[in-house]
């Protein structure tokens, strides 16, 4: 049995109105007690001291005579004129003890100084309550060291992001960056904005491996390496390259990498042209007025960790109301307080939503739904880069180039180009797969048309204005009506290209499965699926885990050398 002395110099041994599993509950704390960093109290059901360490009193400044009082009200007494916050203390002392609850917190005393507070009750193993233990420790020096990591930190990162919020003149830009609640090392993504010539910018967005000095040491190098290849290499792909090189050249990479998209943005009379390249990031997303989502570049290789990495280009235009959305892995990896995961579907919701949203709103909207859906925490680096044209670009685009640019008005007035919603994209080649392009519609008796329109303006973005005005116009417009009359519900109309076939697909709420019938010649409907049967290449019903997809696909031809 250990002897250790309690409150007023009686040993647990002796301690009347104890009994034997108290004392050796006591004794145990105690002997342990003394040797720890925490101050501890014991307070008996009736509000008896029972016992304390010497931290205890060191840890509160409390004289001798509020500890030889074996009294909790005194100590408590005493306590309320150190605390910084009397009225809150007491109040949550109060609570623990009535409930027998356990409490961890901290408190702020008056002098600034900091302790965690931790309590627990005291029970036998039969259960009877026999008293409530606290534990104090001062936390002061650690928080003070922890607020100068945290600037230090925040200072570290401040210096790794553009130093003012990036401009793109005629047009709207607007960022988001939110670093990781766990901790306080440098975060590894980043995002940069900075002018190439008289009408060219680059567009960077960007996540480096791991976390802390190293981290941020290559996020530098990232950083400086891009603005310094872009102004040697047109062609983003060779930018990426270089990069790529320049990571595996550097002995203190230590084996890091990074994904990475970097963009060429031109402003045009109609609008923009931005050249995307993607090293192992998720994909851009231009989100168009007309209220559909064009998924844009290819998904290249991760920087840093290959000599023939995989990079192309993707070129694409934003017309008037068009945003290009660039953000990193910790929108769509973020999670619930579930476990579960935002994902590439629920981004795609918001951001359809937000069709027609400024750049600014864009960017808060989609912080702030994954924020709220992740509990408000985020538990990993957040970045967002969205890039728009302004409404009223169209209105006297000479005039908004020529502010842009330098370049006298008279001079951009005689190389109009026309870019915008309604206008063939003659720029280029068509687009290399895998392509991805999606909207949703009410349940409308509209919404066939627009299904129709949204899959012209998608391939049409794509250079593959051979494919509209055809089957595959007739065959979405079924499909869609098809949705609208059976599901009744909100539905999902998706456009797919992989180098070969054009793929449709219509998502609704029903699960029932459609299937073909033979109308006669009274009947008014029922031919839809029969002529996607007869016209498709191929089509089919998968199930989905909130009703079904339609698709079919048809051929593509080959694109034109």
């Amino acid at each position: 049995m250990y002897d250790v002395d309690l409150v007023g110099g009686e040993s647990v041994t002796t301690r009347r109105g104890l009994s034997d599993d108290a004392r050796a509950q006591l004794a145990m704390a105690l002997a342990q007690a003394e040797a720890s960093p925490d101050g501890m109290l014991v307070v008996s059901p009736d509000g008896e001291m029972v016992a304390t360490n010497r931290r205890f009193a060191e840890v509160w400044d409390f004289p001798e005579a509020v500890i030889e009082s074996r009294d909790d009200e005194v100590a408590l007494t005493a306590a309320l004129t150190r605390v910084a916050d009397p009225e809150g203390f007491i109040t949550k002392v109060r609570q623990v003890y009535a409930a027998r609850v356990p409490c961890q917190d901290q408190v702020l005393l008056a002098g600034g100084r900091v302790l965690d507070r931790y309590g627990a009750p005291l029970h036998n193993p039969e259960g009877v309550y026999l008293g409530y233990a606290w534990y104090f420790r001062d936390v002061t020096d650690q928080m003070r060291a922890e607020a100068e990591l945290r600037e230090l930190a925040v200072t570290l990162q401040a210096s790794l992001l553009p130093p003012r919020p990036p401009e793109v003149p005629g047009m709207e830009v607007s960022t988001r960056y939110r670093p990781a609640d766990r901790n306080i090392a440098v975060g590894g993504d980043f995002f940069d904005v900075f002018r190439l010539g008289t009408n060219s910018w680059g567009l960077v967005i960007g996540d480096v491996c791991g976390k802390g000095a190293a981290a941020g040491a290559l996020t530098a190098l990232i950083r400086y390496t891009l603005r310094a290849a872009a102004v040697h290499h047109d062609e983003p792909s060779e930018v990426l390259g270089e990069l790529n090189n320049a990571m595996l050249a550097d002995p203190e990479a230590d084996g890091r990498f990074c994904s990475v998209v970097y963009g060429r943005l031109e402003l045009d009379h109609c609008g923009a042209w931005v050249t995307l390249a993607s090293g192992g990031h998720p994909r851009p997303i231009v989100v168009r007025r007309a209220g559909w989502l064009d998924v844009r570049g290819q998904p290249g290789s991760l920087i840093g960790l290959f000599e023939d990495a995989y990079l192309a280009d993707d070129l694409v235009g934003l017309g008037p109301g068009d945003a290009l959305v660039l953000c990193t892995d910790g929108i769509t990896e973020a999670r619930s307080l579930t476990g579960e995961m935002f994902g590439d579907e629920r981004l795609s919701a918001i951001l359809l939503d937000g069709a027609g949203d400024d750049a600014e709103g864009l960017a808060g909207r989609l912080v702030d739904e994954c924020l709220a859906f992740a509990g408000g925490t985020a538990k990993d680096d957040v970045a967002v880069l969205v890039v728009r044209v302004p409404d009223d670009a169209s209105i006297d685009p000479a005039l908004r180039l020529s502010q842009a640019t330098g370049v006298a008005e008279d001079a951009l007035r005689l190389s109009a180009h026309q870019l915008g919603e309604g206008c063939v994209d003659q720029r280029g080649r068509r687009a290399a797969p895998p392509r991805e392009a999606r909207t949703k519609l009410a349940v409308d008796a509209a919404s066939p048309g627009k299904a129709r329109r949204f899959v012209t303006g998608a391939l049409r973005s794509w250079r593959m204005a051979e494919l509209t005005g055809g089957a595959i116009e007739l065959l979405t417009s079924e499909l869609a009506t098809n949705a609208i009359r059976h599901a009744r519900s909100p539905f999902t109309v998706s456009v797919r290209y992989d180098g070969q076939r054009v793929r449709i697909e219509v998502d609704d709420s029903s699960p029932l499965e459609p299937r073909p019938r033979t109308p006669s010649h009274e009947d008014t409907g029922g031919r839809g699926l029969i002529l996607v049967d007869v016209m498709a290449e191929a089509w089919g019903v998968t199930p989905m885990p909130r009703g079904k997809r339609v698709w079919f696909e048809v051929l593509a031809p080959p694109a034109a050398d």
